[in-house]
């Protein structure tokens, strides 16, 4: 389920599974809607377990639109993961974090970084 709202995507992720109810709300935000070349972006994704179980193994990915570069050291987790950045197949850039510890049930964490607009 995703839903846009003024700046910001909202998606709900479920396993269906009778047994479980594991639910991981992400939400992203951007520090503008429009900026021109050369001027930076700030985003923030939101990530919660709104479940009724903890969830383990989360990986966070952003792919990068090619008119976004990413600004080198600027990413910043809430919460213990390690962040990554390759070369996705639009010459862009897809950035990644893979959090070392399971979410239990009503926590959550931010994850933010910059880019500038190409």
């Amino acid at each position: 389920v995703e839903v846009v709202l003024d700046r910001q995507v909202e998606a709900v992720y479920t396993v269906r599974d009778p047994r479980k109810n594991p639910k991981l709300r992400l939400i992203k935000i951007a520090s503008t809607d429009h900026a021109a070349v050369g001027e930076e972006v700030e985003f923030i994704i939101r990530f919660d377990n709104v479940g009724d179980q903890a969830i383990g193994n989360i990986v966070i990915v952003d792919n990068l639109v090619t008119r976004l570069e990413y600004i080198p050291g600027s990413a910043q987790a809430s919460r213990d993961a390690t962040f990554t950045v390759e070369e996705n197949e639009s010459r862009s850039l897809l950035l990644r974090w893979e959090f070392a510890e399971p979410l239990e049930p009503g926590e959550g964490g931010l994850v933010h970084f910059k880019c500038r607009v190409r």
